[in-house]
C-alpha cells in the first residue's frame, strides 16, 4: 500500500469518526452554550439577533448534507436546534432574497461558482430528501443587484455506473 494511499485512508477515517462524534440532534433545548462548544467546537459563523440571542452555524462538513442552526439565548442557553438543509427550509427559499438571507435559512454553500455569461453567482448544496434521496439544491444570485433569481433541485445518481 502506498504512503499517499495510506495518508487519505486516514485522513477519510479520522473525518468519518469526528463526524461520527458530532450529534447536534442529541443537544437539547436548555442545554448550555458551554456544551454545545464542549461537543461541537466554535461554530463556523455567529449571527447576531436584536433581541440578544444568537444562531450558530454548524454545517458537518464540505460534502455533508446537514447543516444545523443552533439558536443560544441571552442568558447562554439553547433555545432551539434545527437542520436546516432540508425540505422545509428549502421550500422557504424565493426569488428576492439577498444572499445574506439564503446563507441564514440554509447555511454555509459547499460551492460558490460565477457564470460571467449570465451574470450569476451560484452556490450549492447537497443534502437528502426525506432521508431516502441525495438532492443537490443550486441558487443562482443576480452578481448586480445581489439577489436570488432562480432556485433548482437535482437528484444525484448514487446507482453504479459499473453493474449492469
Amino acid at each position: 500500500m502506498n504512503a499517499t494511499f495510506s495518508r487519505a485512508a486516514l485522513s477519510l477515517l479520522c473525518a468519518a469518526f469526528t463526524a461520527g462524534c458530532a450529534n447536534l440532534a442529541a443537544i437539547n433545548p436548555g442545554a448550555s452554550a458551554r456544551q454545545v462548544e464542549t461537543q461541537m467546537g466554535a461554530p463556523a459563523n455567529v449571527w447576531k439577533n436584536a433581541d440578544g440571542s444568537e444562531v450558530w452555524e454548524y454545517p458537518l462538513g464540505p460534502l455533508g448534507v446537514e447543516t444545523y442552526m443552533v439558536t443560544v439565548g441571552p442568558d447562554r442557553a439553547v433555545r432551539e436546534v434545527r437542520q436546516v438543509l432540508s425540505e422545509e427550509y428549502i421550500s422557504k427559499l424565493h426569488v428576492g432574497m439577498s444572499r445574506e438571507e439564503v446563507r441564514r435559512l440554509v447555511g454555509r454553500p459547499r460551492y460558490v461558482g460565477f457564470s460571467d455569461l449570465a451574470d450569476e453567482e451560484i452556490w450549492s448544496w447537497r443534502y437528502r430528501e426525506w432521508k431516502v434521496r441525495t438532492m443537490d439544491l443550486y441558487v443562482q444570485f443576480d452578481r448586480a443587484a445581489g439577489t436570488l433569481k432562480r432556485v433548482s433541485k437535482f437528484q444525484i445518481d448514487t446507482s453504479d455506473s459499473r453493474r449492469q
